[in-house]
């Protein structure tokens, strides 16, 4: 059979755009090997939250805010109007990929191994069949497919681990020069988890890659779309991807939907998410955070500045879409 497109990839982006599409009638194949689990620290953002809710199904505990430390210097930010979630990871993406089933997406449980685009088509080889379809999104995280098909190939590798210790209600990130650890509260333990750009950190735990540098060059070919972290759509400074991942595979389906139609090209996508996502600020944030030594101003800024901490609040919540002018002067004069 072919399918009017086959999505590669059952987290979040590849989830929600083959509900989109199914229930907009095309037929549409899911394909994974829903074989493992997958490594995320699972916060669903206050920007999430305001756009799209949330399901107690998923919900382990509702953060108050942020804890970041560098050495032996600790700051905290209360959110002041907004709200953010710790989720059950395998949860929540098995209630997204029942949606999807429910509005007609078909799955099938294999692993892609290669993609072949034709003039009008796209072949798809798994370790079981060959499957044609009109068009593809790849949404496979950071995998050989997605670095074949031109996905990221710039990423740290995480490693984490569940606690047995009594959960706060903060996310807690300590941030090294060369990558960061994280705590996340869930229902009556914590996961823990540390990343490196050099290789999996000497610890037990769930492995997994997560995307850095921001997104790639190209997220579209003549048959194929990236989204979610094969793209690149991952902030770490935010501890934000599932947004990211949620609303790229919905501008996937869309954009796809039209050009099944007529109606625009697959250009559009990289148009449309450009939009959408500020990449170009937290690039900026990245850079100035280059030195143990602003990173330690940073932080003792978030502690002793109420300006200051409201501001990196406003960046980690969204509370504000732009920074302006005199919000960016003020960041870079406090921290150089």
């Amino acid at each position: 059979m072919k399918y009017d497109v086959a999505v590669i990839g059952a987290g979040p982006a590849g989830s929600f755009a083959a509900e989109k599409l199914s229930s907009s009638g095309y037929s549409t194949l899911i394909i994974d090997p829903c074989d493992k689990k997958k490594a995320c620290a699972g916060i669903l953002t206050a920007r999430y939250v305001r756009r799209y809710g949330i399901d107690e199904i998923f919900v382990e505990r509702m953060l108050k805010g942020v804890r970041i430390s560098f050495r032996d210097t600790r700051a905290e930010i209360t959110y002041r109007n907004a709200v953010e979630y710790s989720i059950n990871r395998e949860s929540y993406d098995s209630f997204n990929l029942n949606q999807a089933i429910d509005a007609g997406s078909e799955l099938k449980k294999d692993l892609v191994i290669s993609i072949d685009e034709e003039d009008s088509f796209v072949g798809i080889k798994t370790k079981k069949e060959y499957i044609p379809a009109d068009y593809a999104i790849i949404a496979a995280g950071v995998s050989d497919l997605s670095r074949i098909c031109g996905g990221t190939k710039e990423y740290a590798f995480c490693v984490q681990h569940r606690k047995d210790q009594k959960p706060q209600d903060y996310f807690e990130i300590d941030m090294l020069n060369s990558g960061y650890s994280w705590t996340v509260p869930k229902k009556d333990h914590v996961i823990t988890g540390t990343s490196s750009p050099a290789g999996y950190p000497d610890m037990p735990g769930e492995r997994g890659l997560i995307p850095i540098n921001g997104p790639v060059k190209n997220t579209f070919s003549r048959r194929f779309l990236l989204a979610g972290d094969a793209a690149g759509f991952v902030s770490p400074f935010e501890g934000e991807g599932i947004y990211y991942a949620r609303r790229s595979g919905e501008i996937a389906a869309e954009v796809l939907s039209g050009t099944i139609e007529g109606r625009n090209t697959l250009s559009d996508y990289e148009s449309r998410w450009k939009k959408e996502f500020d990449f170009s600020t937290l690039a900026m944030i990245s850079r100035i955070l280059s030195n143990e030594r602003i990173i330690d101003s940073f932080v003792r800024s978030i502690r002793d500045k109420e300006r200051f901490n409201k501001l990196v609040e406003d960046i980690l919540t969204k509370e504000n879409k732009e920074l302006n002018i005199k919000d960016i002067h003020f960041l870079i004069k406090t921290l150089i």
